[in-house]
Order: structure tokens, then sequence, then C-alpha cells
């Protein structure tokens, strides 16, 4: 990208944080504009005016002192966007020219303080460290030693107590400008900062949804799919279970509505002994014979994780298995709580890399500081989690 491309970058940048990040970069321009109109421009105009009797002089001086402010202006824009010193460099350079034709054009009617403060004004805005203040107070001394090396004539010479009095005031000027500088760089910040919180919970939000999405309905969109190609195969042999399990798969799907309305609002919690009932009611109506050893269940968040884990497993048995015996165990074995879910008759599905359901049990997990780990060996699938006993919700 070139320097050009760049700088307009920066400066749509600029203005897109100016727009949100509240008062602080129109405040700093405005003392900006302030200290130049009445600390240089205005008075340098006014004098020029004065002792040459010649308007178009004060006009030359004011437009050249309007695009000395115009850089600055942008080089505020350009800090705004957060480019540094050694990419606006050109930004210096043009305002060192116009200071030394201000300097030198008008050295006979002007003290040369105000011209070069312009120049240091740039460096404050700029430079990012401490070492502005060098630099600024490097432009002072520069216009001392012009106004030592250099004597303008009488109409432009000043006392040495005028020469204090300007010295001070440009260099509470320049406090003033560095400042506001400063606010308006750590607003743009601020705004920046407040942009990402609120694209990261969008995000984080997004994918709370589609994992619960994913764990909470699939199980049902298994179960709906399975009835109803059962009651498809039933039809004709057998139309009173066909019947049933038609209505069966008709209750799963208003369940299933109801969960999604929760997911939307964030309302939906797992039950664990609910998930327990249907996961063996599921498992049974596909064949497998179910053994169930379950001790005592976790409280808080370990017992809702617990019943995602438990469902999302028994999706993923459905989805890659034909099994003839799960176990379900759930015990306790001191402040930790070991869930088990084992089944046979894993197909070559089940060999395959971790999906996105297992990875969403372990992430669930993980969360709240337990573990899982799978395996599957000759056919059978084993899932194991730990978690604590009652553990606070860290996700």
């Amino acid at each position: 990208m070139s320097r050009f491309s760049r700088a307009v970058s920066a400066t749509r940048r600029a203005w897109r944080v100016a727009r949100t990040g509240g008062r602080s970069f129109p405040l700093a321009v405005a003392g900006i504009v302030a200290f130049v109109l009445a600390g240089v421009l205005i008075p340098g105009a006014a004098t020029i005016a004065g002792y040459s009797g010649h308007a178009l002089a004060a006009i030359g001086y004011t437009t050249l002192l309007v695009l000395q402010l115009l850089i600055c202006l942008y080089g505020l824009v350009l800090r705004v966007a957060g480019m540094t010193l050694r990419q606006t460099w050109p930004l210096l350079l043009a305002s060192a020219v116009v200071a030394c034709v201000l300097m030198i054009e008008f050295h006979h009617l002007l003290f040369p303080l105000g011209n070069i403060s312009m120049f240091g004004v740039l460096l404050l805005i700029l430079i990012t460290n401490p070492w502005c203040w060098v630099a600024y107070l490097g432009t002072e001394l520069l216009a001392l030693a012009v106004l030592w090396l250099w004597a303008p004539p009488a109409p432009a010479s000043l006392d040495t107590a005028t020469t204090v009095q300007n010295c001070v005031i440009y260099l509470v000027g320049g406090i003033a400008m560095r400042s506001m500088t400063w606010l308006a760089v750590h607003a743009a910040q601020l705004a920046e900062a407040k942009a990402e919180i609120a694209w990261l919970t969008v995000t984080q939000e997004r994918d709370r949804i589609s994992q619960d999405l994913h764990d909470r309905l699939g199980q049902d969109l298994v179960s709906i799919m399975m009835r109803t190609e059962l009651a498809g195969r039933l039809a004709t042999t057998d139309p009173g279970r066909a019947e049933r399990e038609s209505r069966a798969a008709h209750l799963v799907a208003r369940r299933a509505s109801q969960e999604m309305r929760g997911i939307a609002h964030g309302t939906l919690v797992a039950d664990l002994d609910a998930e327990l009932a249907a996961a063996v009611e599921l498992l049974e109506s596909r064949g497998a014979a179910c053994r169930l050893r379950i001790g005592e269940y976790p409280d808080g968040p370990a017992a809702d994780v617990l019943a995602w884990v438990l469902r999302e497993s028994v999706t993923n048995i459905l989805r890659h298995s034909e099994p003839t015996i799960c176990t379900l165990e759930l015990v306790q074995t001191g402040d930790r709580f070991e869930f088990l879910i084992e089944n046979d008759g894993v197909t070559g599905r089940g060999d395959a890399a971790p999906g996105r359901g297992l990875a969403g049990i372990a992430e669930r997990v993980r969360r709240i500081g337990g573990t899982c780990g799978t395996e599957v060996t000759d056919g059978q699938f084993r899932l194991t989690a730990t978690l604590a006993a009652g553990p606070a919700d860290t996700g």
C-alpha cells in the first residue's frame, strides 16, 4: 500500500472514530484552532497590517498560517488513527518549510517564536513519547537563537520581559495542545475498544446459540427422524404403534420448538433428570439395552453441563452407531463426579476425527474446570467426563 493510500485509509478511520469517540476529538480541534487564532494568527496579521500598511502582506501571512493550521489538524487526524511519526514525516517537512517561509518573509515585522511554535505544536501532536517536550522546547530555543543571531528591526524587536512572557504563553499553550491530543487519542482508543467488545459480545452470543442449537436440537431432530421412519415402516403392519410413534414425534417437535425459543432468549436450562429419562427412552426405542448406574447428582453449573453432555453423547451414539448395549454411569469419588457412557455397534464413521458435537462437549466440560476424553476400540465407544462437585461457572 502506498503512503497516499495509507493516509487516505487513516483519514477515513480517524473520522469514523471521531464520530463514535464523543466530544474529545472536536475539543482537541477547537483547542488547536483557538491557540493558533488567538496566539499567532490574529496578533500577527494585525501587526503586519499595522506596520506595513499593506493588506496584501497580511493576507499572505494569514494564508500561510491557515496552511500551518490545516497541517496540524491533519496531523491530529493521523495521530488519532494510530499512525506513527515515521509514517507522517512528510507533514513535518511541509510544516518546517512553511515555518521557514514565514520566519524569513516576515522577519522584519514579527517576533519569530509564534511562527516556529506552529512546527512545535505539530511535534507535540505526532510524537508519542515524552521526547515531544524536548522537541517542543527545542523549537522555542530555536526561535530565541534566531532572535539573538538575526535581530529583527525596530518594529519587530521586543524587550526581555515581553520575550519571557511570550515564551511562557507558548509553553502553556503547548501543554494544553499535548493534553487535548492525549485526550483525543485515548478517547479514540476507548471507542475502538468499545466497538471490539461489542463485536466480541455478538460473536460470543452467536457461538452460544450455534452450540446450543447443535447440542440441544440435534437429538430432537434425530428422534423425530427415527420415529417418523419407524412409523412409516409400521404403517401397514402395526397401525397402532405407528400412530403412537407419530404422536411421539409430534411431541418431540413441539418440545424442540419450545427449546429453540429458550435458546434464542438465553433462558434454556438443561434438566439432568429429564435428559436421563429421554436418553433411555430414545436408546431403547433404537433397540439398545440400557445399563444404568446413577448415583448422586452434582449441583450448580456441573449439573447443567452434565445434562448437555448426556444429550449430545446420546445424539452422537445414534448418529454413528447401531448400539445393542449402552452403559451410563455417574459416580462420585471424593469431590469429583465421574460420568461414563459406553456403547457398542460403532460404525466406520465412528473412527473419524471428532466432530463439532464431541468438541462442544469437551469445551463445555473444560469451561467449568473438568476433563473429558473419548476412546473407540473394537467397535466400542467410550466417553468419560470428570467434573468438580460444585464448581463455579467460569464460562
